[in-house]
């Protein structure tokens, strides 16, 4: 039968996501009495997956391993006491393991979905929508009003900031890197859009800093940048940090310049592991509302199948495709 026959995207050695990613099929494991399984519908290839791919975090991740951050499923058995009935459906997170058609995971680790948010919007509710909402409500000393930068604005979690901004009555100042991003704000509210690789950037940057500075920096990038960014926030400012697209750490002169910045490295999985179940939940329901309301929305490039695991690597890695590329199981 189909369903004794596990299909997964299996990691066997750390490495490049093209040469290291391989597809299987074995045999369905006995389910732990405490454990659930839960049958995946959809699941996302995110630049966290490649970077755990490739053994960035080997230190505390072990080979072999199914990837996969970010997935949704229905319930297809649960332990008794769970309050997981067969068919809910459910975000399986805490744990890699999505890139495969059964996921047997923790009952304490299956959030509930409201039915008025689709599968192909629930899949990417997690990972993006989360990190920028508990940033903007945990991590941020929220004043009405207060000037944010935020860079990268044109990427997907970018402009997940720049709306929950406006709806809390923040002032965002954008930052891309391509003149061609300029354009892409309409129907978004900020006070600046720059362009960082604009010759003039250094001077608009001052602009901002004669004008009041900003408050907090959400800041993905990291590297030197980090240092030019950082010269606008007021005394005592925040600067949040969470990513690494330049592929270079903050340099140890970010604190020697600025010692009475407030800086926080934010790592999503750091916060849901020191959080109750309920509380979890919780921001999970209001990430679901913020979609219902338009206010955060994940773009979709395309899906395909999990035998078809490779395609979908090609296509997340050709950065030619505008939105999300989701697996289907």
């Amino acid at each position: 039968m189909k369903d004794k026959v596990l299909t997964r995207a299996i990691v066997r050695e750390f490495g490049p996501i093209r040469d290291v990613v391989q597809l299987e099929n074995t045999a369905l494991p006995t389910l732990a009495a405490v454990d659930a399984r839960v049958r995946m519908v959809y699941a996302t290839i995110n630049p966290s997956d490649i970077i755990t791919i490739s053994g960035a975090y080997r230190s505390r991740i072990s080979v072999p391993f199914v990837p996969g951050f970010e997935g949704v499923g229905v319930i297809e058995q649960a332990p008794q006491g769970s309050h997981l009935p067969v068919g809910q459906r459910v975000l399986p997170i805490g744990s890699m393991g999505n890139w495969q058609t059964f996921k047997d995971t923790k009952p304490e680790w299956c959030f509930t979905l409201p039915d008025f948010v689709s599968d192909r919007q629930a899949v990417n509710s997690y990972v993006n929508p989360m990190t920028a909402l508990l940033m903007l409500t945990e991590a941020l000393d929220f004043k009405p009003g207060q000037r944010v930068l935020i860079n990268a604005a044109n990427s997907a979690i970018g402009k997940m900031l720049i709306r929950l901004a406006n709806q809390r009555g923040l002032t965002p100042v954008a930052v891309v890197r391509k003149k061609e991003n300029l354009d892409i704000f309409a129907g978004y509210r900020t006070e600046y859009v720059l362009n960082s690789s604009d010759p003039a950037f250094p001077q608009a940057l001052e602009r901002l800093k004669r004008s009041g500075g900003v408050e907090a920096i959400f800041d993905c990038i990291g590297g030197d940048e980090s240092l030019m960014f950082a010269d606008t926030l007021v005394a005592g400012g925040q600067f949040i940090h969470y990513g690494l697209l330049s592929g270079k750490p903050v340099p140890p002169t970010f604190w020697r310049t600025r010692p009475d910045i407030r800086f926080m490295n934010f790592h999503l999985r750091q916060w849901v592991h020191s959080q109750e179940k309920s509380v979890v939940q919780r921001k999970i329901d209001q990430v679901m509302a913020l979609i219902r309301d338009g206010v955060v929305h994940t773009e979709i490039a395309t899906a395909f199948s999990l035998s078809n695991i490779s395609d979908a690597i090609d296509a997340a890695l050709s950065g030619t495709l505008k939105g999300k590329i989701l697996i289907e199981m």
